[in-house]
């Protein structure tokens, strides 16, 4: 099974509509639970790239862990 990526830092941000914790859509978190995990790997790859892309990241969230 396919760990989740959340990090408990639940804050959707609304330019990018990503979570500042783990950049998943409010969508792909809902989802989490009843997906497969070759649905899951697809959604971290994405978030990923995500990640990659980000400018600036959302660092400040992962500070506050």
């Amino acid at each position: 099974m396919t760990p989740s990526p959340c990090i408990n830092v639940c804050k959707m941000d609304g330019a990018s509509g990503l979570c500042i914790g783990c950049y998943r859509t409010i969508e792909e978190i809902t989802l989490w639970s009843r997906l497969d995990d070759t649905d899951r790997q697809e959604i971290l790859r994405a978030v990923s790239e995500r990640r990659q892309a980000a400018k600036p990241p959302f660092s400040s969230a992962r500070d506050e862990r």
